[in-house]
């Protein structure tokens, strides 16, 4: 009876709130949010907006705050660092778009853009008879143009005979092959026995029908691939051990 009458202590009420978690979990989840909306500006914003926020960003984690003239202009940290900076490549190519669009050729001379380099596409049309490899006189101005290229780049040369898939009936060439070949000799030649550039540059080869452009099926993409390529080989950057 005497334990019974024992007044027994009363347990006092657990202060831990089994729900406090909820608070931090909701605060990492905010700033993940956040994180990831300042990811998403980086690639939207310009420049001037992406100062401010770096500068928001350092005086959080300084605990200094930052003025906007106090960090580094990002355009100028990536011309320091290359980023941005246009390639011999790049800059070849422009020249050559350039020139031609000085010279009205626009529509004559087709510049492509490949891995080996830049392609100066050329129709048979302006070149040659049809079914012939002999230089027409018409087409020495262009010719000329492409020989005012030649001198200002120490790049391969490498010019490239196109036919059509129509099998050819000349008695001179047996097939597409011989005149697509003859055809990129002669253009060599104007090059090195008419303007007197050094042989070593260039290179002369012969495709036929088996590299076109577009589909053969009809006259006017048979007047596409019927072509010569001058290819100006993109000079590869030598890497250093």
């Amino acid at each position: 009876m005497v334990q019974k009458r024992m007044s027994r202590k009363r347990r006092k009420p657990d202060d831990i709130n089994p729900n406090s978690w909820m608070d931090t979990y909701a605060d990492t989840i905010t700033l993940l949010l956040t994180f990831f909306i300042l990811l998403y500006s980086f690639s939207t914003t310009d420049n001037e907006k992406l100062k401010l926020i770096a500068a928001a960003l350092k005086g959080q984690i300084t605990g200094i705050p930052m003025k906007l003239e106090d960090v580094p202009d990002i355009e100028d940290e990536e011309k320091e660092q290359g980023i941005g900076e246009k390639s011999p490549y790049q800059i070849l190519l422009e020249d050559i778009q350039e020139i031609i669009d000085k010279n009205g050729l626009t529509d004559t001379v087709k510049i492509r853009e490949e891995d080996a380099g830049v392609v100066l596409q050329l129709s048979e049309s302006i070149l040659f008879d049809l079914g012939k490899a002999d230089l027409k006189a018409d087409s020495t101005p262009v010719l000329e143009v492409i020989s005012g290229l030649i001198p200002a780049i120490e790049n391969e040369i490498m010019v490239q005979g196109h036919t059509d898939n129509i099998p050819i009936s000349s008695g001179t060439y047996k097939s597409n092959w011989e005149l697509s070949t003859s055809r990129a000799v002669n253009v060599v030649k104007y090059f090195i026995e008419t303007k007197g550039f050094d042989p070593t540059r260039f290179s002369a080869t012969g495709y036929g029908e088996y590299r076109p452009l577009v589909d053969n099926a009809t006259e006017e993409n048979r007047a596409i691939n019927r072509r010569v390529d001058i290819l100006i080989v993109q000079q590869k950057e030598i890497v250093k051990e």
